[in-house]
């Protein structure tokens, strides 16, 4: 994977003196900080998870169940329509 170079304007002073803050308290560079704010908010953990089927950002089996009964009869051809 190939880190991503960002550019963020605007930043409120109150929210950079937070960041500056806490890296300063964490003994982090200041970008670390920064990624690891963006890390936890995005993924409500400290590390960006390893899975890539998406799981941990909707959750497993969070659909209704008959969800795939739905589908599976709006698949069926109409025969009119085929007729």
């Amino acid at each position: 994977m190939t880190n991503i170079q960002y550019t963020i304007r605007n930043i409120p002073p109150a929210l950079d003196q937070v960041i500056r803050k806490r890296a300063q308290q964490s003994g982090k560079s200041f970008n670390k900080t920064v990624v690891d704010l963006l890390v936890q908010q995005a993924f409500g953990t400290k590390e960006v998870p390893v899975d890539d089927n998406f799981d941990w950002l909707f959750g497993v089996n969070t659909l209704d169940p008959s969800f795939d009964e739905a589908i599976a009869e709006q698949s069926k051809p109409d025969p009119k329509m085929w007729a």
